[in-house]
């Protein structure tokens, strides 16, 4: 598995949200640093950036991250490393995204592990992908929740209030990391937008409006992922 799977941190300099987001400092390291620095915990995996900045470029180069530039054009992570899927000869592709410095590597390996199981049983699906749960307080869109069945298949995304259990008033947090099947990852790139997709900014959308199966498992623990300047600060609080 070691030389079958590559991990992607795809990183855009301009979200929307927040302006040049991975090159924005958390003590004396930048928000890609920090990732980077993470996911390597995993080891014996290789690790490469993905961006569309020289700017990102260049600071990886400057601490030694394996970094390439991707096209410009490409809307959302997945299409960015779907790139690199044609690029580079895996197997599988772990997106992780490129705001998520605080994720459990834990976790990480759980995904990895259970996929690979489910893999074994010939279960029908191009990509898998982890939730938490958490009580409901007040609906924060940028915490995208879903649905599963009884056999971890996803069966729907939304930024909308939707609870996964009425009486305990809970809701699953869709934490943001995905494995891929990489020769999915070429049919993906060419998959148009879906509706869905578009209205509500959630590419993985994409993948269930046009009849693929996504896995769901269980993280043990919840992950804060950097989307706006309340995000970087709670951030650095945990790290700092």
């Amino acid at each position: 598995m070691r030389n079958n799977l590559l991990i992607v941190i795809p990183s855009r300099l301009n979200a929307k949200r927040l302006k040049q987001k991975p090159l924005l400092k958390i003590g004396n390291k930048t928000l890609i640093e920090l990732v980077y620095e993470n996911v390597r915990k995993i080891k014996n995996y290789k690790i490469l950036v993905a961006t569309d900045s020289s700017k990102i470029l260049n600071t990886c180069k400057k601490n030694k991250i394996p970094c390439i530039i991707t096209n410009k054009k490409h809307k959302t992570g997945s299409d960015r490393v779907a790139e690199v899927s044609k690029k580079r000869r895996f197997k599988w592709i772990l997106n992780l995204q490129g705001d998520e410095p605080l994720i459990n590597i834990k976790d990480i390996r759980k995904l990895i592990t259970k996929t690979l199981l489910y893999e074994r049983q010939k279960k029908e699906f191009v990509v898998s992908t982890l939730y938490v749960k958490k009580k409901f307080k007040e609906n924060n869109k940028n915490e995208v929740k879903l649905l599963i069945n009884h056999k971890n298949e996803v069966l729907l995304f939304s930024r909308k209030k939707i609870l996964s259990n009425q009486r305990k008033n809970e809701f699953l947090k869709h934490v943001g990391i995905y494995l891929y099947k990489s020769e999915f990852l070429r049919i993906f790139s060419k998959l148009k937008m879906s509706i869905s997709e578009k209205k509500n900014n959630l590419e993985q959308l994409r993948i269930l409006d046009n009849g693929y199966k996504i896995l769901s498992f269980e993280a043990s623990q919840d992950t804060v992922g950097v989307d706006t300047r309340a995000d970087l600060k709670k951030v650095k609080k945990i790290l700092l």
